[in-house]
């Protein structure tokens, strides 16, 4: 039997627009919370600031490991070996790498490419996606990238999880996993998830929690078709309940937990909203969105005194230009950049995987 099969790696399985939707809105609560700290905090008096948003990152988290098992399920079913293994990265990296690299230099082109002493080292942790390693405790340049980092580590690490979710054993090692990170992050933040709080060093904490749970409510979607949709009103009650009581944002985790699992069959009235085109669109650019955010932002720094204007009428101007540049970049480099890319990538290791098998 080969240990590479083709067919399964490039297999389609149903695509489910409601977690597309949540990437989409996570990404966006991400932005808000950037945009509101830099240039929100006093508009006529009033903060725009919106406590939590940070916590979108953990849903990508989530989601991410959610979604890549429901896609790859089968693809390391007889083992994991030295060519399915870096056959998988190549296609993650052809993902997520373009734009990250891209993102920097347009950071670095906004610097003049000029290096703060001290700082070239963190540009090479950057360089190579490791910068969240707890290598550094400075996340620099695109500083939002700290989170791609995490997620390059939770790629290098899916195809082995991937071995034990396949066993009994195994998933309860990966739910005491989950549960070990968030014990590890409560201590270090108090109940809080926020990089400010926990420490930058300890910022890998938060995938390993999030992404070994993502992939055990993959596993109990595929065996069991998700729940009814009413878990989707539990859902809500319990989002309103903590924040609403005002309990430790980790609290919130097993509910975004439940959100995803809820929304994965695509049906009931939640997933139904998630499902409005507007969000599935938002959700496919999402990674753009999220990466281009702050290079933008930093762009923005120059062409804010441009305007003329101050005051309400500065913000306001300001944000809609940034929005609609936001937008646009993301939606051109999703269509222009990331996608021809990827689709290059795939056609090549499928045709690797080809002569594979063929041999």
């Amino acid at each position: 039997m080969p240990d590479w099969n083709p067919s399964l790696m490039s297999q389609q399985v149903p695509h489910i627009e409601s977690h597309t939707a949540l990437r989409g809105i996570a990404a966006a609560v991400v932005v808000w919370g950037h945009y509101a700290a830099v240039f929100g905090r006093d508009v006529a008096g009033v903060d725009f600031f919106v406590p939590h948003t940070h916590l979108g990152v953990d849903l990508f988290f989530m989601l991410s490991g959610f979604v890549l098992t429901y896609v790859y399920r089968n693809s390391f079913a007889n083992g994991v070996t030295a060519r399915n293994w870096g056959q998988f990265q190549a296609r993650r990296l052809a993902r997520i790498y373009p734009l990250h690299l891209a993102t920097l230099v347009m950071v670095l082109a906004l610097a003049k490419f000029v290096l703060l002493p001290g700082t070239g080292w963190i540009l090479v942790l950057n360089l190579v996606l490791v910068q969240a390693w707890g290598l550094t405790d400075q996340f620099l340049f695109n500083s939002p990238s700290w989170s791609i980092s995490c997620e390059f580590a939770a790629y290098l690490a899916f195809p082995f999880l991937m071995q034990a979710l396949l066993r009994g054993w195994g998933r309860v090692a990966l739910i005491g996993l989950a549960v070990v990170g968030y014990g590890a992050l409560w201590t270090a933040g108090g109940g809080s998830l926020d990089l400010d709080a926990i420490g930058r060093t300890q910022a890998l904490l938060r995938v390993v929690a999030a992404f070994p749970l993502g992939m055990v409510l993959a596993w109990a979607h595929v065996q069991n078709n998700g729940p009814r949709a009413g878990w989707q009103g539990v859902t809500v009650v319990g989002l309103v309940a903590v924040l609403g009581l005002g309990l430790p944002e980790i609290t919130l985790m097993p509910v975004l937990a439940m959100l995803i699992f809820a929304t994965a069959r695509d049906d009931g009235p939640l997933a139904r909203v998630l499902r409005l085109p507007v969000l599935v669109a938002m959700g496919t650019v999402s990674y753009g969105v999220y990466l281009i955010q702050w290079p933008l932002m930093l762009l923005m720094f120059a062409v804010r005194p441009k305007l003329g204007l101050e005051g309400v009428a500065l913000e306001s101007t300001a944000f809609a230009i940034f929005l609609a540049l936001l937008v646009a970049l993301s939606w051109a480099s999703y269509r222009l950049f990331e996608q021809p890319l990827l689709q290059l990538v795939r056609r090549r290791t499928n045709a690797m995987a080809q002569g594979s098998v063929a041999k």
